[in-house]
């Protein structure tokens, strides 16, 4: 419930669900009271969630994750490469960690390519890091075809784009199956959000833009999934509201 409420705009509006909606989804999925107050304190205790006057948030750790992945999203034209200096003594291994977090890859031992986004998140990794001397980073607008296709195997973008396209026959499946009343219609909208969230957002690869080609099916997937849950928004708010009285 905070992953879907974190990302809908009518129901970011309203106060944070407390346990009892949280128990009646769980319920849902078989998942005992023992079991869920359990993974509740666990899931508070990691940052992956918050709670605040018996109300259950979004936590750090999950903040934290959404601000990266956003930050691909907003990814713009063009490629970054960081080209490790010849006869520098640099310390692979923790280049590769710093260059692996800011989502590069490595096309050659030396070479790592990235996205370009609108603020620059490589280089102040490596400066945190003291490795900005080791290296030197440059950004590139074009390259060829033959390089281009190579960086998209590189990304396996191919099997990510079946992918998707299966992910969103299995979703949609499961939203729209016939004969739906409108509170069951809302709940699966809430079991879907946390499934939709990892696959779309945070597993979606760190490719540079210009390797999507115009068939590329997240922008789909996402737009049908936000218009989706756009024309359940009176019965996802109804939910919401619901859950309102104390938990005991």
């Amino acid at each position: 419930m905070p992953v879907l409420q974190s990302s809908h705009p009518a129901l970011r509006r309203l106060p944070a669900p407390r346990l009892a909606s949280i128990r009646r989804l769980a319920q849902r999925c078989g998942v005992r009271d023992g079991t869920l107050r359990t993974t509740l304190s666990r899931a508070c205790a990691s940052g992956s969630l918050a709670v605040r006057d018996g109300r259950y948030s979004l936590g750090p750790r999950s903040t934290e994750e959404a601000a990266a992945a956003r930050a691909l999203l907003q990814r713009t034209s063009g490629y970054v490469v960081v080209v490790v200096l010849e006869g520098e003594r640099v310390d692979l291994a923790r280049l590769r960690a710093v260059l692996e977090q800011v989502a590069f890859r490595p096309l050659q031992r030396s070479v790592w390519v990235g996205a370009r986004t609108p603020h620059d998140r490589v280089r102040p990794a490596l400066a945190d890091a003291r490795l900005a001397g080791s290296v030197v980073v440059f950004e590139a607008d074009e390259v060829d075809a033959d390089a281009r296709a190579r960086l998209a195997r590189l990304w396996d973008l191919r099997a990510r784009a079946v992918e998707l396209r299966r992910f969103r026959q299995k979703l949609f499946g499961y939203l729209t199956a016939p004969g739906l009343d409108p509170t069951e219609s809302a709940w699966r909208c809430v079991e879907a959000a946390p499934r939709w969230y990892r696959v779309a957002v945070l597993d979606e690869p760190p490719f540079p833009l210009d390797l999507c080609g115009a068939d590329y099916p997240l922008a789909t997937l996402n737009a049908d999934w936000r218009a989706h849950l756009a024309a359940r928004e009176s019965e996802l708010v109804a939910l919401w509201r619901e859950g309102e009285e104390p938990s005991t």
